[in-house]
């Protein structure tokens, strides 16, 4: 029946009984069937034969079509074949045709199918021959009715949702449809508007929107717990927003009252625009609960108009409390993970305090920002009578397992150092040991003798040191062998490498210089380019590069600076 531009009346699709008269002289002949008082159904013509009409094959319509295509009116003037109000009258999908006029006081109904009267609970005896309008209602969108109008007006079709009204005065959401019927001049003479109440799937979809922004607030507080309070104020009003997104209405606020998170506040405003009278306002409290029982805040929605408390679907605001809770909940106990983590983890590393005369040594150990779990970073600063040993070193993974590995390298390295084993005799015991573990773990280790002024450095798949000073910085060209735990026998070579007085070395985790998307040579370069240019304190130095990581993962870091002992700057000091 459509046509691009509207439904065609031509032939047996007729809907206006003065606009069949005039078709061609056609007349309808036949008994009118006048309906009982209280009855609904449409007065039926019977045996009605006309000459002119022609239907949508070009062929004259007349009774030998069956009793299914004789004529029934459906209000006074306006009549449909007994066929298509048959299909109407069975569609589970609410119709509704009204005349065409857009003028005031507007179109009126002429038929309503008994789908629609169940949506809207108005029998059709009291919806026939009134204005659609009765549908409408203060929450009804007017830009919505302004663009119906300008389509209708325009001939174009219309669809869009907005809120209307039952007949007790319940809002609904409706979505639907309105067609043009046009004559053969292509004059509408009718609409016909297809309607289906859509309320549970608009509450259905803010509540998933809903939940898949605090799903995602989530994640980001996760992925940046650093900052306790900053991780949960994003949380908090991500709440406040699903809040509002579930409710359409008014102001949503977010009370937590939980005292192991402190007292927090946020807000969302979701209101087009502010009540009339706020001092006639409503609003809406539900609270937030653990699955333990304990309430840990509410979630408020003020600001509201009688009529917006009433649209509120409150099982959904619930449901949203629901998860409100268990991703708070989820976020502290995260949190509280990640603090005995990070105890637990710098308990395993050892505290460089003092350094030996004519040397100076900073060690930092960053825990990085993907998850609660303990990383397999470390870094050891082992004193022997004749030199500095400085260790730096990442397991395989995160977690206790890697914890633990980390720990046993870092106690046999020390222990084998102190016992004065020869370095290929200590990464054996520490391929071993990470064999027996079923894991790998890289490692630098670097002897830095009291009476010379150079370096000694292994290095089993780790990343070379940079070396720095007054002359510029570069990668130290070490030989590196297998990871820990892949050696096979294979032993470690040292490289020489000059520590003069002024000169540095920084040994350091990936940590300090992967990020996404850039390979690891430009890391290093980078590296390189801004310990060139460092000057100052090696703490200030260690902190700058430090500032410029990636978050992601945990990061250890040994710097030696090699300085005039205290008899040799009594030496040079002036007499």
């Amino acid at each position: 029946m459509y046509s691009g531009r509207g439904l065609r009346l031509d032939g047996y699709f007729l809907l206006n009984e003065g606009w069949l008269d005039g078709a061609g002289g056609s007349t309808i002949s036949g008994n009118v069937d006048q309906p009982q008082q209280g009855q609904t159904q449409p007065t039926h013509f019977s045996g009605g034969t006309w000459s002119g009409a022609s239907d949508q094959t070009g062929g004259t319509v007349n009774s030998d079509r069956g009793p299914l295509f004789e004529i029934d009116a459906i209000a006074d003037g306006h009549a449909l074949p007994r066929v298509l109000i048959a299909a109407l009258e069975e569609t589970s999908s609410p119709v509704c045709i009204t005349t065409a006029d857009l003028d005031a006081p507007g179109p009126t109904i002429v038929y309503v199918n008994p789908a629609y009267s169940q949506m809207t609970r108005r029998n059709r005896a009291d919806v026939i021959g009134r204005s659609p309008r009765i549908m409408q209602g203060p929450l009804t969108d007017r830009a919505v009715l302004d663009r119906l109008r300008d389509d209708l007006a325009g001939g174009r079709p219309f669809s869009g949702e907005t809120i209307n009204y039952r007949a007790d005065g319940e809002p609904f959401h409706i979505a639907w449809s309105i067609d043009p019927v046009l004559d053969d001049h292509g004059v509408a003479t009718h609409y016909v508007a297809t309607q289906r109440d859509v309320t549970a799937e608009v509450v259905a979809e803010r509540v998933r929107l809903a939940e898949e922004g605090l799903d995602t607030a989530l994640v980001d507080a996760l992925g940046s717990p650093s900052d306790t309070e900053a991780a949960l104020a994003l949380l908090l009003d991500a709440v406040a927003v699903g809040a509002g997104r579930v409710t359409g209405y008014g102001t949503a606020e977010v009370t937590l009252r939980d005292p192991a998170l402190g007292p927090l506040r946020a807000s969302a405003d979701t209101s087009a625009e502010p009540p009339t009278n706020p001092n006639v306002t409503v609003e809406v409290r539900v609270p937030m609960t653990r699955v333990d029982g304990v309430t840990i805040g509410r979630i408020t929605i003020g600001n509201l108009r009688v009529d917006e408390r009433n649209m509120i679907d409150r099982p959904s605001l619930n449901r949203v409390a629901e998860r409100a809770a268990a991703v708070i909940t989820g976020l502290a106990e995260y949190q509280r993970q990640r603090r005995t983590a990070l105890r637990l983890q710098e308990a395993m590393l050892p505290r460089v305090d003092v350094a030996p005369d004519g040397f100076e040594i900073v060690s930092r150990y960053i825990p990085g920002d993907d998850g609660v779990y303990v990383g397999g970073d470390w870094f050891d600063v082992i004193e022997t009578p004749t030199a500095i040993v400085l260790v730096v070193g990442d397991v395989s993974g995160h977690g206790i397992e890697a914890a633990t590995t980390m720990a046993r390298l870092q106690i046999l390295t020390a222990a084998e150092i102190r016992a004065g084993r020869p370095i290929d005799q200590v990464f054996d015991v520490l391929d071993r040991a990470c064999r027996d573990d079923a894991t790998m773990a890289t490692m630098t280790l670097a002897t830095i003798s009291t009476g010379s002024e150079e370096a000694l450095i292994w290095s089993a798949g780790h990343l070379p040191p940079v070396c720095f000073g007054p002359s510029g910085a570069t990668l130290v060209s070490v030989c590196p062998t297998p990871p820990l735990g892949h050696l096979r026998g294979e032993q470690p070579t040292a490289t020489t490498t000059p520590l003069s007085d002024g000169e540095s070395l920084l040994f350091f985790t990936d940590g300090l210089v992967e990020q996404r998307r850039e390979p690891l040579p430009e890391g290093l370069d980078r590296l390189c380019a801004a310990l060139a240019r460092a000057v100052g304190p090696l703490d200030d130095i260690v902190d700058s590069v430090i500032a410029s990581r990636s978050t992601e993962d945990d990061t250890a870091v040994v710097a030696v600076r090699r300085r005039p002992s205290s008899e040799e700057e009594e030496s040079l000091s002036p007499r």
